[in-house]
């Protein structure tokens, strides 16, 4: 794992499951290690926006992809995670690694480790998404003939909006 972290409680990186088979455990591991992201690399504020150095970023990622995606294709038996229940289908998603902002973690054997907060950017998308297409269609609804008829004549735009 190559670190430059910056001194920030978020960072951005790549993260991937943590599999026993594939990156391996020993008595020094920690015991709740399966349940976490392994940080593969972080990226500062600057990579990021030096396209150059980006670039080079991406094509390392893509060659892990490729690696990660062989490798599961190959060995058919490394598929199944003990807390994981999708693993496999998680696993051969096109966007596995990708680019996430995590809060980057040591645990007690010395691993790195990622907890994800990307999610919840996805989350509010989503929210965001449906609560303005709610509203356009308000919208679309007040700017029809009928609608530019009741507002004229004083209907409030909530009636209008029930009715129709």
């Amino acid at each position: 794992m190559t670190s430059n972290r910056m001194e920030s409680k978020y960072d951005l990186g790549f993260c991937v499951f943590f599999n026993a088979y594939i990156h391996g455990k020993d008595e020094d591991s920690s015991p709740n290690i399966d349940s976490h992201y392994l940080v593969l690399h972080t990226i500062n504020i600057n990579t990021f926006y030096d396209s150059i150095e980006f670039t080079n970023c991406m094509n390392m990622i893509n060659m892990w992809r490729h690696h990660y995606c062989r490798y599961f294709q190959q060995k058919k038996r490394y598929i199944k995670h003990p807390v994981i229940r999708n693993y496999k289908s998680a696993v051969s998603k096109k966007n596995y690694i990708s680019l996430e902002v995590i809060e980057h973690l040591e645990l007690e054997g010395g691993e790195h480790v990622a907890i994800c907060k990307t999610f919840w950017l996805r989350i509010l998308q989503r929210k965001w998404k449906k609560y303005y297409h709610t509203k356009m269609e308000k919208v679309r609804k007040l700017l029809k003939p009928y609608g530019l008829l009741m507002r004229e004549i004083g209907k409030t735009h909530h009636r209008l909006l029930q009715n129709n």
